[in-house]
């Protein structure tokens, strides 16, 4: 069987497949084998001489060699060699067997995060240069993600060495909606000048937008707007996100480090928060999500004996629903129009001592959108722990087979499915996996 692949073997490559193009600019990136050590590279092909390619892009072939000749970072793929095509050039690179972030994925906000720490570890060692390095084009296409959460960042072609001002004739090189303004307008480029790219990534994620759709976010001066987006967030993590895609480069951190550190303490989630209603004699555990919608809950199973606990459930329903804790309702159903729901867990007998309790919620398509955690001291018989959540705007709800799931000492002990119905909705939505 015979493809279209350009024939390599004569400078050591055999290609295999194509992983991606630019055909308009020339440029087609292939997954091949180095033959004399048979492992995988990849095999970037600049044609020049193809119509609508420009010669000029040489420039930035070379500039990107010139990059990285000089980097040595396990998250950027390694510069093997280069030689020259008839009509263009090629540039071969370490291999890294992981999708860019540009493939649909529902990361939950905690996988963001430690995707935002691993890409500002890599800014740190770019900006520890001297003349620090400036990649210009960071957005989700040139950030690669694997399986296990190791991220690689790509294609310096658009990268420069130091900062300072940028000729007015020359072209504005990077991707509208990802570049600062100090880029778009040629103006002083600085080591924040990345942290703003970052941060309209890392906004795409967590409001699960296209990057070609990234305009859809900002407003008419051109500041991206995503808070409504995100009501599940802390205001931390939000203000955090805010202040890397401050327009004026003076108002971000002032470099990759100073991120990190604001970053690594900051909880992702809205915290949970002790009800003030809860008497000194039970246990309280409240933690908050934004949910919406139509809300219908059905008790799974109780699963105490999950647990290597000693906690008896008395022959009671292990999960009370309500929306007033100090009433004896019971309820299985929930409009949309409700703000708070509560959420008690029987305990039983527990032990004397101090036990860890959490509570999770995952919406339809099963991300992750509340967790609580708190420590918690039994001190009175058949004690209570409570989880709330908070109810939202309705437009931002996921339906289908929503999950609450309650922990005790790392172990699930109570378990609910309930069926979470957009506004207007009259048919049931599709379930997710169960746990």
């Amino acid at each position: 069987m015979t493809n279209n692949f350009p024939n390599f073997t004569n400078h050591g490559y055999e290609v295999n497949e194509e992983l991606g193009h630019n055909r308009a600019g020339g440029r087609i990136t292939y997954l091949a084998t180095a033959i004399n050590t048979q492992r995988p590279v990849v095999v970037k092909q600049f044609q020049f001489d193809r119509t609508g390619a420009d010669w000029t892009e040489y420039t930035a072939c070379e500039q990107e060699i010139k990059v990285l000749q000089n980097l040595e970072h396990f998250s950027i793929p390694r510069y093997l060699d280069s030689f020259p095509t008839p009509g263009g050039f090629c540039m071969v690179q370490e291999y890294k067997n992981a999708p860019s972030l540009n493939h649909r994925h529902n990361w939950t906000p905690q996988q963001v995060k430690q995707i935002a720490m691993s890409v500002l570890e890599i800014l740190k060692y770019l900006q520890s240069r001297i003349p620090p390095i400036i990649h210009r084009d960071l957005k989700p296409e040139n950030i690669l993600v694997d399986e296990r959460l190791n991220v690689y960042l790509v294609d310096f072609g658009f990268a420069r060495t130091g900062g300072g001002e940028v000729t007015v004739s020359s072209v504005v090189k990077g991707t509208l909606g990802f570049m600062p303004p100090e880029q778009m307008f040629n103006r002083q480029l600085t080591v924040a000048s990345d942290l703003y790219s970052l941060g309209a990534t890392l906004i795409c994620l967590l409001t699960k937008t296209p990057s070609l759709e990234i305009s859809t976010l900002m407003d008419d001066e051109g500041k991206i707007k995503f808070k409504h987006r995100v009501p599940h967030l802390s205001h931390d993590f939000i203000s955090w996100l805010q202040k890397m895609v401050e327009p004026n480069y003076k108002d971000r951190y002032a470099n990759a480090e100073a991120a990190l550190t604001a970053l690594i303490p900051i909880e992702v989630l809205r915290p949970f928060k002790m009800p003030k209603w809860v008497v000194p004699t039970s246990v309280g555990l409240a933690v908050t999500a934004a949910v919406a919608g139509g809300v219908f809950f059905k008790f799974i199973k109780p699963a105490w004996e999950l647990a290597n606990v000693a906690l008896t459930p008395k022959g009671v329903d292990l999960v009370t629903i309500t929306t007033n804790p100090e009433s004896a309702e019971n309820i299985t159903s929930i409009d949309m129009k409700q703000k708070r729901v509560y959420f008690g867990v029987s305990l039983g007998e527990a032990k004397s001592g101090a036990h860890q309790g959490m509570c999770q919620l995952f919406d339809g398509v099963g991300a992750l959108v509340g967790m609580g955690e708190a420590t918690l001291e039994p001190s009175a018989k058949n004690p209570q722990a409570w989880c709330w959540y908070d109810f939202h705007n309705p437009k931002e709800v996921q339906p289908g087979e929503w999950q609450f799931k309650f922990y005790l000492d790392g172990q699930v002990v109570a378990e609910q499915s309930l069926q979470v119905v957009g506004e207007g909705s009259t048919s049931s939505p599709p379930k997710t996996p169960g746990f």
